[in-house]
Formats: structure tokens, sequence, C-alpha cells
């Protein structure tokens, strides 16, 4: 199997992480910039995205959330998610953290605009207040107090070393110190050392 991905993106990160973790062999990670619109992204999904994973059967698989799903269920005897649908709480925690994932992405884009003279004050305060509440609410869930790893904390650990890269000045850490405690214990784990953001 071959994943199209980048090393900054955290949501090519999460199935780059997830691949260590699940100790998955035999998938070579290329790295594409979605942003050059090569023939091999365009031609395996034409909305440009990454990550994006070719099967053995030569099926493009994407979003970021579908291919994790793909392989836990083929290749990782459903650790990550769980039998299908058999825990709602687990799915909406993993989906509430895919969000901060968006939030996080849209703001690196409005900083980005900043060069072209247009950055929206309005939608980056929005963005950084979701993720500021999103946070605070992540003292509260059982995201940070699971033993084990599962979806949920694997997208929170790749989105936490996504802010420290790319929002080094937005302090989530003064209002989620619970889950900033938790953070510095898990996120040193070999799966995510060898995958964080550069």
């Amino acid at each position: 199997m071959k994943l199209l991905c980048s090393q900054a993106s955290p949501y090519a990160r999460c199935v780059r992480t997830l691949i260590r973790y699940l100790s998955i062999k035999d998938i070579e990670e290329v790295t594409v910039n979605p942003f050059e619109n090569t023939a091999e992204l365009l031609d395996a999904n034409p909305l440009g995205q990454i990550p994006c994973l070719i099967t053995n059967d030569g099926i493009a698989l994407y979003d970021s959330e579908v291919i994790m799903r793909y392989l836990d269920a083929e290749l990782g005897e459903e650790q990550m998610f769980g039998m299908a649908n058999s825990n709602w709480v687990l799915q909406r925690q993993f989906s509430m953290i895919k969000g901060l994932i968006d939030s996080a992405v849209k703001l690196r884009q409005e900083q980005m605009r900043e060069d072209e003279g247009l950055r929206s004050v309005f939608w980056t305060s929005r963005f950084e207040q979701a993720l500021l509440r999103g946070l605070m609410q992540m003292e509260h869930q059982t995201v940070i107090t699971q033993a084990t790893v599962q979806a949920p904390q694997l997208a929170l650990i790749c989105l936490l070393d996504y802010m420290d890269f790319r929002h080094p000045g937005l302090d989530w850490r003064k209002v989620a110190p619970a889950t900033a405690l938790w953070f510095s214990e898990m996120r040193d784990l070999p799966a995510f050392v060898e995958t964080r953001p550069h």
C-alpha cells in the first residue's frame, strides 16, 4: 500500500501514527505537497487533499478518518475505534477532536492569508476560541484518563503537537492543565516521536 502524505499535516499524522502504533508493515509513505497538484495525488484524490491511501487493489481511500477506520478494521483488530457502532462515547470524542484539528488547520490558513492582507480578525478569533473551548471540555472527558490509546487519544496528541508546532502563541495549557499533564506523559511514545511535525 502507499500513503500520500506530508510531514506537517495533522490529518496525515493521525494516519502515520496509527500505522506505527498498530505496527502495520508494508505501507510506503510518499511525501507530497498538496498545493502542487501533482498528477499522482489528483489521480488518486480529485480533491487534491492528503492523506490518501492507495490500497494493494489500487483503491484510493480518503479522508484521514476513513483511512484510520479502514486500517483499524482490516489490520488493527478494531483496537482504535472498537467494534462498529459499539461505543458512541468514543465515536463522539473522536469527532470532537477531529473538529478541533479542523479549527487548528483553518487558523493556520488564516495566518497564511496575512501576507496577502486578507487575514480576518473575526475568523482568527473564532477558530482560537473554538480550540480553547474544546480543550477546556477535554478536561472533563475520559480521553485523558484512559490508560489505553484509541483513536481519540491518538488524534488528541496529534492535535496538541500541531498546536505547539503551528500556534505556539495560543496558551492552551492555561485552560487545560490536566490535558497538558497527560500530553507531556503520552507524547513521547515512539509512534508519536517518529511522526512529530516539522
